[in-house]
């Protein structure tokens, strides 16, 4: 479901995720490698009948986000301090979902949240808490054999500009506002601009997408929600 963090990148540098992925983690599990353009595995074993929405595919591993693409209103918003999410809402489209801490398994890879609990999303507990300088890193299943559709089904039907609003467990919230979405191949997952360092206080939402490959039952492409902090505010 959500691409492995390649090795040398955290918040700050001090954690070292590593190994290669020997066996399926969840619903849909990926792998990268090191940053240099490393492989990215996928593994789904259901489809909802209407299948999730499609965003644009960028083909190139290379993607990189420009000034054009990051949200004007971003300038002037200060970094907040380090504070653990716990929920996540995107009233477009109508998502409202707690956010659990994952971290990496013993052979390097993503932890994901338990297929059994798909409505839950999770934070990658080694990077930038949301509303940090860096990006943060929060993942979800698309769908699941039992009930369909799971919390990041919609995803892909993100525009620019849709708030995404995460609440932290200091009481505040941080609001986000959406730069793009965009689907890449499995082989070319954009590693760096998901985990890699930033100067901005960004989000990184991921999931697995469209094409689905029914003989091998994998998704074949990640949906990634690039985001920008844009305001913040006490919880009500």
């Amino acid at each position: 479901m959500a691409p492995t963090p390649p090795e040398g990148t955290s918040a700050r540098g001090r954690h070292r995720a590593s190994g290669r992925r020997s066996g399926r983690v969840g619903l849909l599990a990926l792998l990268t490698t090191a940053l240099a353009g490393g492989g990215l595995i996928a593994a789904a074993f259901v489809v909802a009948p209407a299948g999730p929405p499609q965003p644009a595919v960028e083909n190139s591993a290379r993607y990189q986000l420009t000034d054009m693409d990051r949200r004007p209103d971003a300038r002037g918003v200060r970094p907040l301090d380090r504070s653990a999410p716990v929920r996540v809402k995107i009233p477009a489209i109508k998502l409202d979902a707690v956010v659990v801490t994952v971290g990496t398994n013993p052979d390097g890879s993503l932890q994901v949240p338990e297929l059994r609990h798909s409505q839950l999303t999770g934070w990658y507990r080694y990077g930038p808490s949301p509303g940090e300088r860096g990006n943060a890193v929060i993942v979800g299943h698309v769908d699941t054999r039992s009930s369909g559709p799971a919390v990041f089904f919609e995803l892909g039907a993100l525009k620019p500009g849709t708030k995404i609003e995460v609440s932290r467990l200091d009481g505040s919230v941080a609001v986000f506002s959406v730069d793009v979405v965009k689907s890449f191949p499995k082989d070319e997952f954009p590693a760096t601009r998901v985990y890699g360092s930033s100067d901005d206080m960004g989000l990184r939402l991921v999931t697995c997408g469209p094409p689905y490959d029914k003989t091998d039952h994998n998704y074949l492409n990640n949906v990634v929600v690039f985001a920008t902090l844009t305001k913040t505010r006490p919880n009500p």
